[in-house]
């Protein structure tokens, strides 16, 4: 099992049997609603996106973290809050890419952007640990590999490092940064 993991993964952690129960599929949430269609990019993938999961959150009802740390202390790897972003929860636990679909504003992702990944801390524990140098945080589940899609102006090179850097707080890689008018790019990463 060892063997077939990406080298990146056997640095940050050693492999165990429960990865052999993830289907280890991606993941795309779709934050921008109308503007970027999930068909869109489907036709951009590789086998028309049958190893990618579309999730439009543009109609669900994800509220801001609030920083409580209740899904640390209280009810472990559970959220707080009671919304729409516990089915999304459930689909990460099971998949080793995650893909964030996103319109920007002011270069960066937009607020639903980015409230899609704050979300994210059920997955992680409270506890830190020292990786490649920096402190994280111990990983709950397993690594996740993170990537952007965007539309509009965004600024790519503080795009890249803020997905490399949350890549590597999850345990995984960054699987890139693409603006949607150059979405062929981001086919073969997926």
């Amino acid at each position: 099992m060892a063997d077939t993991l990406p080298a990146s993964w056997k640095t940050y952690r050693k492999p165990s049997r429960r990865y052999e129960r993830y289907k280890m599929k991606a993941l795309a949430l779709n934050t921008s609603g109308t503007s970027i269609d999930s068909d869109q990019i489907k036709r951009l993938l590789p086998n028309n996106g049958d190893e990618v999961e579309f999730i439009n959150t543009s109609d669900m009802k994800i509220a801001h973290c609030i920083g409580c740390n209740q899904c640390w202390l209280k009810t472990p790897g559970i959220c707080a809050i009671k919304d729409d972003y516990e089915t999304i929860v459930k689909r990460l636990v099971q998949v080793r890419d995650l893909w964030i679909i996103s319109d920007t504003r002011f270069g960066f992702l937009d607020f639903k952007g980015k409230r899609v990944l704050d979300r994210i801390m059920p997955m992680l524990n409270m506890y830190l640990e020292f990786r490649d140098g920096w402190m994280r945080h111990q990983l709950r589940y397993h690594i996740l590999n993170v990537g952007i899609i965007y539309q509009g102006h965004g600024d790519q090179a503080l795009l890249a490092e803020w997905c490399e850097r949350a890549s590597h707080n999850l345990g995984g890689r960054s699987l890139g940064v693409f603006a949607i008018h150059n979405g062929k790019e981001a086919a073969p990463c997926m």
